[in-house]
């Protein structure tokens, strides 16, 4: 998986989700506010493989002579990795997902408190989206 894809597909994916919950609000449709609950589901499946599957482990990137060779010169770099900065997104996005269940279940029963786990779950998934356009600008 590439770096550039690991930042720019949860962003696509965050405003499809808030998308069609704002969509379903607007036009009373269920279904709609549902498919956006689903979809921040797979964000945080998306966002497991991605933690657990080590995609952001910036260990792999550097081989064992690199790291000698940054020892030997004796140059610290303060420079935090893209794959670390990234982190903490998608810990927010699993989050999200999590938010997204009891939303996505209390929507199917009609319950009043689906709406506030749905602006969690958006709040949530914002934040990592912001925390990616951080990680970008600071490149």
């Amino acid at each position: 998986m590439s770096q550039v894809f690991l930042y720019t597909f949860p962003q696509w994916v965050v405003f499809a989700g808030i998308f069609m919950i704002v969509y379903g609000w607007v036009e009373d449709k269920k279904a709609f506010r549902m498919i956006g609950s689903a979809i921040f589901v797979l964000l945080g499946i998306f966002a497991m493989v991605v933690l657990f599957g080590d995609f952001l482990a910036a260990g792999k990137f550097l081989t064992p002579e690199e790291v000698v060779a940054e020892e030997i010169n004796n140059e610290i770099l303060n420079e935090v990795p893209m794959e670390a900065r990234l982190m903490p997104a998608y810990w927010s996005f699993l989050l999200s997902s999590v938010l997204s269940i009891p939303a996505f279940l209390l929507d199917w029963k009609e319950k009043k408190y689906a709406r506030l786990f749905m602006v969690l779950t958006a709040i949530t998934a914002l934040l990592g989206f912001f925390i990616i356009v951080g990680a970008l600008r600071a490149v």
